[in-house]
Formats: C-alpha cells, structure tokens, sequence
C-alpha cells in the first residue's frame, strides 16, 4: 500500500515539474546568450565593412575631384612647379595617403624648374618599372610619355583598410593625368619652339629682302641716273650707241632686279597691295610711253583702244596694276617679230578686263601647264633667242590672286597669244590729290625759285640728284645724315626737303619724327630704295609726306615737286 498522500504526489509533480522548467530555461537562455553573441559578432563585422567602404568611398570621391580640378587647370594653365606642387598636396590631404612625391627627367619640359616634388619616399628613381610595384607601403608607379617611363610617381598609404588594388587602380588615373599634362606641355613647347623658328626665318627673310632691296637698287639708281644725265650731253655716234646700250641694259637690270625681289616677296609673305587714286589715262601713257618705241623699233604695230565706256578714275594699287600690264606687253613685244601687239580695256560689272593679244609665237600646249611656275619660259633650250628670268608671269599670277583677280591664257603655236586679265576695282569719285593745283590748296611757285634741302648719304646719290634738279633750274643744298638735316632747317626756310631714309648717325626717321615734333610743317618727301609697305607705312607714320622711290628720274623729280612744292 502506497503510503504517499495524494497531496504529496502532487507537490512532488510540481517540483519535477518546476525543475523541468528551470532546465528548459536555462537552455534557451544559453541559446540566446549565444545567438547575442553571433549577432555582435555579425555587427562587428558588419560595422568594420561598413566603415572599409565609407572610407573607399571618401578616398575614390577626394581622388575624384583632385582629377576634375586638376584636369581643367592643366588644360588652362602652363605647367609649372606650383601646379605639380599643388596637385601632391590634394593628394596628401586625402583618406589614405600621408605622403606623395613625383620624379621626372631633367629638362623633360621647359616650363618645370625642377625634377623632383614632393618629400622623398626614399624610391628607386634609377630603376624605374613599367608597373605599378610596392615597397611596404610605398606604391611607385611609372610616369611615360610618348610609350617610354620618364619619371616615377610615389605614394605612402596608410592603413585606411583600403584594398591595395583599389588604391593602386586609382593612383593610375592620377597617374594618366600626369602622363596627359606632361605630353601636352611637351607638344606646346614643340610648337612654340618650331613657331619661334619659323618667325625668326620669317624676320631674317624681311630684313634679308629689305636689305637686298637697298643694296641693289642704290647703285641702280647711281647708273641709270647716270646714263639720263649723260643723254643731255653732246656725244658722237659712237657714244651715243654705247649711251643706247648702256641705258638697255641698265633698264634689263632694273626689272631683273625687281622680278627677284619681287620673287622673294612672294616668298616671304612680304607681297602688300598700296592702293591710290589714278586715272585711266596715266595707265595708258605709261604703257604707251614704255612699248611704242619698241614695237617701232622692231617694226611691229602697237595699238591701245578701250572698248565702251570706261570710268575716268579707278581706287587700286596703280604701281602692281601697272607691273601686270608691263610683264603682259613686254612679253608680247618680246615675242612677236612681224604683224601686232594690241592692247584692249573695257570696264563691266565692276572690274577692269585688260587683255594683250600678239600675233607672235604662241605658246605649245605642254608650255602651258607650269607658265605661271617660277623660272619657267616657254623655250628652256640653251639656244633660245628671248632673254628673261621666268619670273614675270609668276608674280603676275601672283599679284592678279592677291587683287581677288583673274588671269586667262589663248595661244596657238605659230599664229599668236592673248592673255587677259580680269580685276575688281571700285570707281574713283575725285582726282588724286595732287592732280589740280586748284583741289590742293598748295601755293603755286616758279620752280627755279624753289629752295631745296637733299639729305643723303651717299655721294653718287647727292651727285646723281644735284645733277637732275639743275636740270629744273634748281640749285638744292646738301646735307649727309639727319643731325646735318636738322641744323640746315634750323638756319634756312626750305620748301620742300628729300630725306633718305637709311643714313649713319641720324636715319631718315629718327630726323623727321624730330622736326615733325618741332612743328615743321613743310613738305619732306623719303628718298628709299625700299618697296615694301611695311617701310613705306614707316616713311608715313613718322611724318614724311611722300615717297619717291630709287631709280628715279628727273621727270620723276619734277612731278614729285610740281606736286608738293
């Protein structure tokens, strides 16, 4: 018989059934206990990576903007130490780098001072690799130009829980800007270097031709000035052919020497256009007064005839207009043995069409295609009968282009060649100044009554233009070189001076910019021998009134006086 009470039973059930619930509690509390412990261990890591990220996020971000910056201010910029130096300071301010230093050759770039920026990481700048290597935490990596390692750029990483690769990745976009700054720099220095050159060959070509220009045409003026002096003397027959031959040959020359500085003009970018106001009519004499005697002489007929009506007055540069014509014609003359050689104007829509036929050789079909070459001419045989250079229908290619014009060629072997000439010109309203006495305003006096100052340099020149004035009944006072110029003025009242430009001591220039500043009003007219517009604007901006270039003539001087004086 079971001596236990029914209530014994049952706080014995509790008790087993209290120490059940105790057990399950304390398991599930271990449980707990070690899912918290999971949990933390899983935040940890959670907030490390997070961490890891927000700091590869910063450090892509700082490198990101270095790159923007950077990029926009080598694009803009010359560059130079400071914007090396700059740039490795953005890079030490962020996350991840404490240091940074660039190496690059030696005189790599002209606008670097140095070779080395930044502090040393102490990196092998001897043994430069064409990747990216580590040292500890030192990463180098290569700097190329042109495919070839031409410096080094180092940095000291620290320890930002940055994956090395992500850094190495980019430290190489740094590294390509580097690369991309540096080739620029080096293209631009290239250009500026090879633009210098070619301004300093530009330059030494213009002073070159000027100087070329001067020395020739000096003693041309001395000979041909010569010869016109010596035609108003009495001479036999014999001394007259030998004057004839003198005078051909002094003409031959002059325009030898002005196709090849005409040439090199060309060459040099020197060929300026100077228009003027002129009239129909001079073009027309000056043609007729060069050929006509020619042609006379050579038993040929020369006509001049205009077709329509033509504007009395043209805007142009009546000195190159009047080249074409001359080149055009002389060739013409040149060429043509019997029958004629005419000259046709007609004006339309604008433009003056000038055209040249001959009844001479013609020209081949094959000649045709490099007429307008430089030293070219139709006969190339050692036995041809024409003299020339080949350089005139060149420059008249060339002169007709630069007046927006055109030039056309018929020819046929045998039977004859006309050239014509098409060129925009504005109409002219007024005379060119100078042309009535009455527009001018000047006061009319007797030229031999003229008192007039010659400043030049050179004997043959003040003996040549002595000479010619006496001519014109004047009797002109000389003077050497500016200094001399001034004190003449300073004593005697001159109507008009000739001042030659280049002179020792005391240049043309250098005197008349003086005595402009001094108030003189009267007239000085430049002596030069130089054709390019540079000097003539020169001759203009330090006050001379006009130029009258070497060779000229008495009649020359007289026009130049009747104008002016």
């Amino acid at each position: 018989m079971d001596n236990d009470s029914p209530l014994e039973r049952k706080l014995a059930r509790e008790i087993a059934a209290r120490k059940e619930a105790e057990t399950l509690l304390e398991k599930k509390s271990l449980e707990l206990y070690e899912t918290n412990q999971h949990l933390q261990l899983v935040l940890t890591q959670l907030k490390r990576q997070n961490l890891q990220d927000l700091n590869k996020l910063e450090f892509e971000q700082q490198i990101n903007e270095a790159l923007i910056h950077f990029g926009r201010a080598f694009l803009s910029r010359t560059l130079d130490d400071g914007l090396i130096s700059s740039l490795l300071e953005c890079l030490e301010s962020s996350s991840a780098l404490e240091k940074a230093h660039l190496y690059v050759e030696q005189d790599l770039v002209t606008s670097l001072v140095g070779s080395e920026f930044g502090e040393s990481l102490s990196t092998d700048l001897a043994n430069i690799k064409p990747y990216a290597t580590w040292q500890d935490n030192i990463l180098s990596l290569p700097v190329e130009v042109d495919h070839k390692a031409v410096g080094i750029l180092s940095v000291l990483v620290n320890e930002a829980g940055i994956s090395r690769d992500f850094v190495v990745s980019q430290m190489l976009l740094v590294g390509e800007l580097l690369c991309s700054a540096l080739s620029r720099q080096i293209i631009l220095s290239r250009h500026q270097e090879a633009r210098s050159r070619a301004e300093e060959s530009e330059r030494s070509t213009k002073e070159f031709v000027a100087m070329i220009n001067h020395e020739l045409r000096t003693p041309l003026n001395g000979l041909l000035g010569s010869a016109e002096l010596l035609d108003g003397t009495e001479l036999d027959e014999e001394q007259r052919t030998l004057l004839t031959n003198l005078t051909h040959s002094g003409d031959l020359l002059r325009h030898i020497i002005n196709d090849i500085l005409d040439f090199s003009k060309m060459n040099a970018g020197m060929m300026e256009l100077i228009p003027s106001t002129f009239q129909m009519s001079e073009l027309r004499n000056m043609i007729h007064g060069i050929f006509e005697p020619r042609a006379r002489e050579k038993g040929i007929e020369f006509t001049i005839t205009e077709s329509g009506e033509l504007p009395t007055s043209f805007i142009g540069d009546f000195e190159r207009i009047g080249q074409i014509l001359v080149n055009l014609v002389g060739n013409a003359v040149k060429f043509t043995s019997e029958g004629s050689v005419t000259v046709t104007a007609r004006w339309s829509a604008g433009s003056l069409t000038m055209s040249v036929s001959d009844t001479g050789v013609g020209i081949a079909e094959e000649a045709k295609k490099e007429l307008y070459s430089p030293f070219v001419q139709a006969d190339r045989t050692a036995k041809r009968h024409f003299e020339g250079t080949g350089l005139g229908l060149a420059i008249c290619k060339n002169l007709v282009e630069l007046m927006s014009g055109t030039i056309a060629l018929e020819s046929e072997v045998g039977k004859g060649s006309c050239f014509e000439v098409t060129l925009p010109l504005k109409v002219a309203d007024k005379l060119p100044v100078g042309e009535s006495s009455s527009d001018t305003g000047l006061r009319e006096k007797p030229l031999e009554e003229l008192a007039i100052l010659v400043v030049d340099d050179i004997r043959m020149n003040q003996v040549i233009i002595n000479q010619m004035l006496k001519k014109l009944c004047i009797t002109p006072e000389i003077a050497n070189n500016g200094f001399e110029a001034i004190k003449a003025i300073s004593h005697t009242k001159y109507d008009l001076v000739f001042m030659d430009c280049r002179m020792p001591e005391m240049d043309g220039f250098e005197a008349t910019t003086y005595l402009r500043e001094q108030k003189y009003d009267l007239p000085i007219i430049a002596l030069t021998a130089g054709t390019t517009l540079e000097e003539r604007e020169k001759c203009i901006e330090c006050g001379m009134d006009d130029i009258l270039t070497k060779p000229y003539s008495a009649k020359d001087l007289q026009l130049m006086l009747e104008k002016w004086a």
